[in-house]
């Protein structure tokens, strides 16, 4: 049975079982509640089956199209609105919807012009999710601000938060969750961002527990089993993790990030015979850059298959430039199958940094050892338990500080590893660190530091790019750099977002 067979079925049975004893409007007053909570597939299904009992009721229709829109449902929420139309429904809320249905066939330009002068909540928060997909933050925040100030509305407030998010701004996401408690404290997107500020504040433990109160009090949403399942999965606890993926699965058959997060738990469990068996059938069909074809790849590697695991990595780092793990495994795959020389040219960049984790340059060691590099012994020697303790303790302490957005933290560590040597890694940290503490001038110097010491790498002519783009400094050489960026890892979204940024700061 295909996903919309089931989708259909399932729908079918909760109208079903909805009906039993419930008359039309005590169902809209069921699908309200749902929404309110923004239990939108519970408000959808509840809605069908009032709309069976009393199919020309505008309000139900209404709701309909809004919960159809919230789950991203284009088809539906199309054919609830050509139904409505017919109806006696205010012109402002027919453009509303119609601007929200537009912004998610991907034309923000016509969501916008859909709005005209409205300037309700959700006009605003329309215009500023139109302004996010134009790469136009700037305007999506005065929007979200002009938004908030016009009132109180769950979903303006959510998306709020998590633009907050997306560019790192913890204290306004914070902020901004306060809000949504005052006007739904229960509802799941106040739960589950309250519980994404936490996280990025770095405080995991009370995180778990905050995803643990969202799946107890939502526990038909997928989203918070898999967050928590990324954060059990970061202190170890692979069985639990791989438990919340299941419980995900079995509630949304199908969903691809899901099937992602398993396969990398049975990856960095070691069962690399079930990824192979699991995934072989599909191997033709398999992105070399995706989650799932590099965890293939990786188990061919590891089951001795090394020629194939090494074509699916060339390929996947031909595509994936500044990927360090694709560079690494195709370094791997290279040694094992017979090309010293190949791998020691692969894994020579990412041993030079002072960054790098013992699993590089252990590769890295026997590589250059095999391929006659000099390089070899001293590799060997930076794998000497005391010394490697000693560097690895501040680069866990640089991940944590970077981590928890603790910026003077992270330059005092960085900046004591760069005395080991020019490093762009470190450099890039210093940068990143720099411009979290609003010292753009410092930022930038760093990054051109950074870039100086490999100018083709995409991943530090972005980072150079990125960080004037974000003074609003330079803007013409900010767009000269993330365009080298984006030809140089064209398949990269962040680049792509950047880029969209820099063409309309400059022109």
């Amino acid at each position: 049975m295909d996903t919309k067979a089931r989708l259909a079925l399932s729908l079918f049975a909760l109208c079903a079982l909805t009906a039993c004893g419930d008359n039309p409007d005590e169902l809209f007053q069921k699908a309200q509640q749902s929404f309110a909570v923004q239990d939108f597939q519970g408000a959808r299904g509840t809605l069908i089956a009032a709309l069976a009992e009393k199919p020309a009721d505008p309000a139900m229709l209404t709701l309909l199209v809004r919960s159809q829109i919230g789950l991203g449902d284009v088809e539906g929420a199309e054919r609830s609105l050509d139904r409505l139309a017919q109806k006696d429904v205010p012109r402002a809320t027919m453009q509303r919807l119609k601007a929200h249905v537009s912004l998610l066939k991907g034309d923000p330009q016509g969501a916008i012009g859909l709005l005209g002068n409205d300037c309700t909540t959700e006009a605003w928060l329309i215009r500023a999710e139109a302004n996010v997909s134009l790469g136009d933050d700037a305007s999506a925040r005065e929007a979200f601000e002009r938004g908030m100030e016009t009132g109180n509305d769950m979903a303006l407030a959510a998306s709020y938060a998590r633009f907050a998010l997306r560019h790192d701004n913890v204290v306004l996401a914070r902020k901004i969750v306060q809000r949504m408690k005052a006007i739904s404290s229960d509802a799941f997107e106040t739960l589950a961002l309250g519980a994404a500020v936490t996280a990025a504040q770095g405080r995991t433990d009370e995180a778990i527990s905050a995803y643990r109160l969202v799946i107890e009090k939502h526990s038909q949403r997928v989203e918070p089993y898999l967050s928590l399942a990324y954060l059990l999965d970061a202190q170890g606890k692979l069985d639990e993790a791989s438990k919340l993926v299941t419980d995900a699965e079995k509630l949304d058959p199908g969903n691809a990030e899901a099937e992602e997060l398993k396969y990398l738990l049975l990856a960095e469990k070691g069962e690399w015979e079930k990824i192979r068996i699991d995934l072989q059938s599909r191997e033709s069909s398999l992105d070399p850059t995706s989650g799932l074809g590099l965890r293939y790849a990786e188990a061919l590697l590891r089951l001795g298959f090394a020629q194939q695991a090494r074509m699916m990595f060339k390929r996947a780092a031909l595509l994936l430039p500044g990927n360090p793990y694709t560079q690494m495994m195709l370094g791997e795959a290279q040694l094992a199958s017979g090309d010293p020389d190949g791998a020691w040219q692969t894994l020579k960049p990412l041993a030079a940094s002072t960054l790098a984790r013992p699993e590089v340059l252990e590769s890295a060691e026997k590589a250059a050892r095999v391929s006659g590099a000099p390089e070899a012994d001293t590799l060997r020697a930076r794998l000497d338990p005391a010394k490697l303790k000693n560097v690895m303790t501040y680069v866990e302490r640089g991940d944590a500080a970077i981590m928890r957005q603790d910026w003077r933290a992270a330059i005092d560590v960085y900046g004591k590893l760069l005395q080991r040597g020019e490093d762009p890694e470190v450099l890039k940290r210093l940068a990143l660190a720099s411009s979290g503490l609003g010292r753009p001038q410092e930022a930038i110097r760093y990054a051109d530091r950074a870039l100086a010491c490999a100018p083709d790498n995409s991943d530090y002519l972005y980072l150079a790019g990125s960080i004037r783009l974000k003074a609003n400094q330079d803007l013409s050489k900010a767009l000269q750099l993330l365009s080298a960026a984006a030809s140089g890892d064209p398949r990269n979204p962040v680049i792509a977002q950047d880029l969209k940024k820099a063409e309309a700061a400059a022109g």
